[in-house]
């Protein structure tokens, strides 16, 4: 097992245990292994030529996920499934 230690400014400290409440969560840790799981999911929907999206079902409407590192995935195979709408 390896053990990883990083410094982040107090905001986001801040933020961290605020999704530790929001989601019932003991420790920074869990906190962490739910956002590379969510993170892992995602670049590979990316790869397979995915959006990722929120959905408003009421208004049929949805909103892509802007991200630096989401936008530099490549598209496993030669076009993607869907075309952007921006």
């Amino acid at each position: 097992m390896s053990r990883l230690q990083i410094d982040m400014p107090d905001h986001r400290i801040k933020a961290l245990e605020q999704l530790m409440e929001d989601c019932g969560l003991a420790t920074k840790k869990d906190v962490v292994n739910n956002a590379l799981t969510l993170f892992q999911w995602a670049v590979d929907e990316k790869k397979h030529g995915n959006a990722i999206a929120s959905l408003d079902r009421q208004k049929d409407v949805y909103r892509e996920l802007q991200m630096p590192a989401l936008n530099a995935v490549r598209v496993i195979g030669s076009t993607a499934k869907y075309k952007s709408a921006g």
